[in-house]
């Protein structure tokens, strides 16, 4: 029987797109008949570990999705080890099963971790390949899109940190709440008082984020607006830290730590999970998230876009 991650990727890819309010709905629905510990906020987790798995694409601010087509793609410096991501319909995975049983490649099926109130994710396809001109050959077979090497091609064209598109200011009288970075919460305040990331709800009743950046009001996500708010900083925060692998030979590719409270950026994140085709390892006593296997080039762009110093980190 596939696990539940696998159904509500299978779900989700035969439905294609649709509103988050529908499909948080049945998400919660069909992982509540098989994760009976799942928490509130278990579906909104899901659904961020699967835009960063490249399963699907969100647009937040107006609150709809899509599945995302199927790609191979390369990790970087992984010996030969490559991902098979996006939707799986029904009719995919015949194919993949087929082209599993041919055995043109070596398929491994490795799930990711994750604590029993989240709702488990599909586990990623990792293919063994021997040379590339046969990984572009066999996804052509299997009808999936290839790309040499995701993760590299996506940290070169991580834009620099700056506030989105201009807006006007928060509507007077009408509901705010202001992000405290120190408490890593949103506090409701009776008008804007000075520069800072701001949550409002339009008049479509859609939740949205705004910061006020250098007297200008700028439309932005959450993590944007906190990294923003990162820069005014007199010190280095030191949010982002990279810790070589040891005791394997191999001395550029390592791990990135990301403390709670600063979670990447969409585009980030799914660069950082590209390196090694899992979702980040979540480190509660340390409250930090891992992602494995990231080149220290990669990290520094991860870094440098969001306007950070890449620290060294000497602790999981």
């Amino acid at each position: 029987m596939t696990e539940t991650g696998g159904l509500l990727l299978r779900w989700v890819s035969e439905q294609g797109a649709g509103t988050l309010s529908d499909l948080k709905q049945g998400m919660w629905w069909l992982a509540s008949q098989h994760c009976p510990d799942i928490e509130q906020g278990a579906p909104g987790r899901w659904l961020r570990d699967a835009v960063s798995l490249a399963y699907m694409d969100v647009d937040w601010r107006n609150r709809r999705w899509c599945a995302a087509p199927p790609v191979l793609t390369r990790l970087p410096q992984a010996r030969g080890l490559a991902i098979l991501t996006g939707s799986r319909t029904a009719a995919f995975d015949a194919r993949l099963a087929q082209a599993a049983q041919d055995g043109l490649l070596e398929l491994f099926r490795v799930p990711s971790a994750r604590p029993p109130s989240d709702i488990p994710l599909p586990p990623s396809l990792i293919v063994q390949f021997d040379d590339e001109a046969g990984l572009a050959s066999w996804a052509a077979e299997l009808g999936v899109s290839y790309t040499p090497c995701f993760a590299v091609q996506g940290a070169a064209l991580l834009p620099p940190l700056g506030p989105g598109a201009p807006s006007s200011a928060p509507e007077f009288g009408k509901p705010l709440e202001r992000y405290d970075l120190e408490r890593g919460a949103y506090l409701p305040v009776p008008r804007p008082q000075g520069e800072g990331l701001y949550r409002l709800k339009r008049r479509d009743s859609k939740r949205v984020c705004q910061v006020l950046h250098n007297g200008q009001w700028y439309e932005t996500s959450h993590e944007q607006g906190v990294y923003l708010m990162l820069e005014t900083r007199s010190r280095a925060a030191d949010v982002l830290r990279w810790r070589p692998e040891k005791h394997c030979g191999r001395e550029r590719p390592g791990t990135l730590f990301v403390d709670w409270g600063y979670p990447l950026p969409d585009l980030h994140r799914r660069v950082a999970v590209m390196c090694c085709g899992l979702a980040p390892r979540i480190n509660a006593q340390a409250e930090n998230l891992a992602y494995d296997n990231v080149p220290q080039p990669i990290a520094i762009k991860i870094a440098q876009s969001l306007g950070q110093h890449l620290g060294e980190n000497d602790d999981d």
